[in-house]
């Protein structure tokens, strides 16, 4: 083959010489190695995993952390009283008798704490295999993080879970603590509202009944769609919706410094649109890399809402955002009946915090003595409760949809 030129070369491959392919003994392959020979290639997937989900939890964070010293707090709910004025504190004529003596309101609430765990367990041999063959490689560390996230992940979605669900053995709702009376008859999943579904804490707060009409202390400023059978009217945002509920809120005690809105995505968005075409520049949004750990627009972050997040602001306000933000079914508007746009929260956080229990804790039991299985065992455990002491200075935007 040596002295065979390119040409005689292919021509001998194909056998288009004939007696070529004898005297040199080259021949056309009838059976070629093609990748389709599963015998002789395999796909690697290799250990590599690419996260296709979004694991942001950053209402968990906001929340401020305090110990559980307590199963119980009381409420000041009313001021003392008299039975000549509206008032027990009053001026009287010379020499004439005090008033009539009284007491404030004070009610007791208790609560429970409630645990929330995420468990997981890995078979003796599937621990074996994993570095075995294209295995993840360290299964246990692979497992262990995608729980820690997936516990945060759920425990953000139970903080914003809808109003017409109970909270069950869940961490309440902020979108129950942050409700009012005028909500009992609407719905927040296409059925009406039930009686005691807006009742903060449930059964175990007897003293807080939204059921019976409104109440300076138990309603948050709650600014809803005009009332149906049961679906709000579906309705646009205005700055003027915002600046009510935060008015509101201020005038029921709130300050500036410790207020905080919390929305959505897509809500976010309709907001810096509106304020963006605004006249007046001094409501202007501000969105910079400022982070909510620092000093944003000269009020502090309160204690864990140390967010790797962008942050805008409102009337001085800063603006946070939850892929878990619940939305209202509508009916009405452009749309018909359908979901609109994320609510939104104005939140004091001097009037809210998670207490807690148990810290974020993770335990094994990797002895199998003790599990009687070939399989150990893992579990991130959480254990507190989202307490609100008091709810007017909290308020709510919600039955929105894009305008």
């Amino acid at each position: 083959m040596a002295g065979m030129s390119m040409e005689e070369y292919v021509n001998a491959y194909y056998g288009g010489m004939l007696g070529l392919s004898k005297e040199y003994g080259i021949s056309k392959a009838d059976d070629p190695l093609d990748t389709d020979k599963t015998t002789y290639f395999n796909t690697m997937f290799g250990a590599k995993v690419f996260n296709q989900l979004n694991n942001e939890s950053d209402v968990f964070k906001l929340l401020p952390k305090q110990p559980w010293n307590a199963s119980g707090w009381r409420v000041l709910t009313g001021r003392t009283t008299s039975a000549s004025t509206p008032a027990g504190t009053y001026g009287i004529a010379e020499g004439s008798a005090f008033p009539e003596t009284d007491v404030p309101d004070i009610l007791e609430v208790e609560t429970d704490m409630k645990e929330v765990v995420t468990a997981w367990d890995i078979t003796t041999k599937a621990s074996a295999m994993s570095t075995a063959d294209d295995g993840l490689g360290n299964i246990e560390a692979f497992l262990k993080e995608n729980a820690s996230q997936d516990h945060m992940y759920y425990i953000d979605s139970f903080l914003m879970t809808q109003n017409g669900t109970l909270a069950g053995n869940n961490f309440e709702s902020l979108d129950r603590l942050i409700g009012a009376n005028s909500e009992v008859a609407l719905t927040g999943s296409g059925s009406q509202i039930a009686a005691g579904d807006l009742d903060p804490y449930g059964a175990t707060a007897g003293n807080f009944d939204r059921d019976g009409g409104a109440s300076d202390y138990l309603d948050s400023q709650v600014s809803l769609g005009t009332v149906g059978s049961s679906l709000a009217a579906a309705r646009t945002l205005s700055l003027s919706l915002l600046d009510t509920v935060i008015g509101d809120a201020l005038e029921a005690g709130a300050k500036y410094e410790d207020l905080i809105l919390l929305t959505g995505y897509d809500t976010l968005e309709v907001i810096k649109q509106k304020i963006n075409t605004a006249s007046n520049a001094t409501w202007r949004m501000m969105m910079d890399g400022t982070q909510a750990g620092k000093n944003v627009g000269g009020v502090k972050s309160m204690p864990g809402a140390n967010l790797d997040t962008r942050v805008g602001y409102y009337d001085s306000i800063p603006i946070f955002v939850s892929q878990h933000v619940p939305k209202a079914t509508l009916v009405g508007g452009t749309s018909g009946i359908s979901t609109g746009i994320s609510n939104i929260y104005l939140m004091d956080l001097s009037n809210v915090f998670f207490k807690v229990a148990v810290p974020t804790t993770y335990v094994s039991n990797e002895d199998l003595g003790v599990t009687q299985k070939l399989a150990r065992e893992y579990a991130f455990i959480t254990g507190g409760e989202v307490i609100m002491p008091r709810f007017n200075t909290h308020g709510k935007i919600r039955d929105l949809e894009l305008s």
